[in-house]
């Protein structure tokens, strides 16, 4: 879908401590051999529930937001993404995250986006709805956190990336601010809802420590599709997804000044989102932070951007193709750009 007039105003985000690989190698929780493959440098580790550091990434974007300008309150629409465990079970985390963002005296309903690692846009996609749907609404406030604490795996619970802990949030108002949404497109592959399902029954409980792998390689032996064409499907929804967002904004895809993907080690980087484009070289993408963070489950593309914003990477009139996948499978990419003159840190 194309927009006009959705503009992000503010970002924010955190990570916890950057512990090196060679750590993980060095106490076998992580193979050399896997290191190597996926060139992972460090991993982001935080002691903070998820709750907490996206309260924290919130606060920055919320500022951000209003030292240029944006109306910030109770009557704030906000959504918060997750994919993990939030700290308490059978807990409502976005309303308490509003409250403490946007007060506790609340003029519409904080909700939760379960969309896997697409998370980010995900969000974001339903932000922009919702704003262009309801001009009386003056802002929404996106928070995205999640934390991979043991019993999960974050080394092997997905093959070819590593799983880093962070929080990014992002306002999006009307009329003005750091970066305009021109377009966002999502497409799902519900074929490849298995890689995440595998053949495991339905459980009354929680089960602590997903096999992840195992789901993959049971839904591999027993789906009916191969390795290779779930590649074929998923660089062709990946093709679809960027084309589509491109060619909404009237942005070509060789024009792109930063492509950005999920934060996932090299392999999987060049197999997964370059492939599918064949001859095509990105001028700018995120791979080294990424290697140095870990994938931030839904957080990847909000924290993409809060970066690009921080660091002022952003030059006037660039733009910025942001990728997105999750388990499902789903599929989304975003092209936004600068119009602004000044890039507010």
């Amino acid at each position: 879908m194309r927009f006009d007039d959705i503009w992000v105003a503010g970002t924010g985000g955190t990570l916890g401590e950057r512990v090196p690989v060679e750590r993980a190698v060095a106490s076998g929780d992580y193979s050399a051999e896997a290191a190597r493959s996926t060139g992972q440098v460090s991993v982001s580790m935080s002691r903070q529930a998820p709750p907490e550091m996206a309260v924290a990434a919130g606060r920055r974007a919320v500022k951000t937001a209003e030292d240029t300008g944006a109306h910030v309150g109770p009557d704030t629409f906000h959504l918060h993404s997750h994919s993990h465990f939030q700290g308490v079970d059978m807990w409502p985390a976005a309303c308490w995250i509003a409250g403490e963002l946007l007060g506790t005296d609340l003029r519409g309903m904080p909700m939760s986006v379960q969309a896997a690692s697409n998370g980010s846009l995900a969000s974001l996609e339903i932000a922009a709805n919702t704003l262009t749907a309801r001009p009386e609404l003056p802002s929404a406030l996106i928070t995205v956190a999640d934390r991979f604490a043991p019993p999960a795996d974050r080394w092997y619970l997905s093959p070819g990336m590593v799983f880093g802990d962070g929080a990014a949030a992002a306002v999006l108002t009307r009329n003005s601010g750091l970066l305009r949404l021109r377009s966002l497109v999502s497409e799902t592959d519900a074929a490849l809802e298995g890689l995440s399902r595998g053949d495991e029954p339905f459980r009354s409980a929680p089960q602590p420590g997903a096999d992840m792998r195992g789901r993959t390689r049971a839904f591999l032996a027993h789906s009916g599709l191969s390795l290779k064409d779930v590649r074929r499907r998923s660089a062709e929804r990946t093709h679809s997804v960027v084309t589509r967002a491109c060619d909404e904004a009237g942005v070509p895809l060789e024009d792109l000044d930063w492509f950005v993907t999920p934060f996932v080690g090299r392999a999987l980087h060049q197999d997964s989102f370059l492939r599918p484009f064949d001859g095509f070289t990105p001028r700018n993408t995120l791979l080294e932070l990424g290697l140095a963070t870990g994938h931030l489950g839904p957080a990847d593309g909000l924290y993409a951007l809060h970066h690009l914003v921080r660091d002022d990477l952003i030059a006037p009139g660039a733009s910025v193709l942001v990728l997105g996948t999750g388990m499902g499978f789903t599929f989304s990419a975003a092209v936004l750009t600068r119009e602004d003159t000044t890039c507010a840190r």
